[in-house]
């Protein structure tokens, strides 16, 4: 268990740059978190990896990917995460701590054009398991966020719906559930999937 006071918010370093980690940072502010970059040091509560970026997730027909397309999107991807994951728990320094990997909804749903970073995000999805089942007895709560697919894709429209039902909650915030995951009361959630697209996904 981290060793912050269940009274105060925690230390949070996000890692990514784009329009969701951006959106990710201000809410976890808005609730008083300090939030710090990548590259800050110190001693996290929390890590969250938000990598996903709609200028770079671009989709591509499976039968004309790259070597290069699918390095890109499913090795970098994996290495980073793995590389956050294993930064995050020499940084928690026994302490235990909080580490929170987004995904896009695609991940589970698969989508036209972009099976190549499906793969990739269903990969940090099994990762967030695999981390939690290691460290689980170190203190260190592992999860996965998912958002809906517009928050992260380039051209959503393209990879097709998540599912055919109209969301119970359009335009669901994951800022608020993303708080908690950060949060000590989240401290015996282990390796859990916590989608917030309003819905779509079940």
């Amino acid at each position: 268990m981290s060793d912050a006071a269940p009274d105060r918010p925690p230390t949070v370093r996000l890692v990514g740059d784009g329009p969701l980690a951006r959106h990710l940072r201000a809410a976890l502010q808005a609730t008083g978190a300090d939030v710090v970059g990548a590259d800050d040091g110190g001693r996290p509560d929390a890590v969250v990896f938000a990598p996903w970026d709609p200028a770079e997730v671009l989709p591509v027909p499976f039968a004309e990917l790259t070597d290069a397309d699918f390095d890109r999107a499913w090795q970098q991807t994996m290495d980073a995460a793995v590389a956050v994951c294993v930064a995050a728990r020499r940084d928690f320094a026994g302490r235990g701590g909080r580490i929170v990997l987004t995904v896009p909804t695609t991940a589970m749903a698969g989508g036209a054009e972009y099976g190549h970073w499906a793969a990739a995000a269903e990969g940090v999805r099994v990762l967030a398991k695999s981390t939690a089942r290691q460290w689980g007895s170190e203190g260190i709560a592992v999860n996965a966020l998912a958002v809906a697919p517009p928050r992260v894709l380039a051209d959503p429209a393209v990879a097709g719906p998540v599912s055919i039902a109209t969301p119970a909650r359009p335009d669901a915030d994951p800022g608020p559930v993303l708080a908690f995951l950060c949060s000590a009361a989240a401290a015996d959630l282990a390796g859990q999937t916590l989608t917030v697209d309003g819905g779509l996904w079940m």
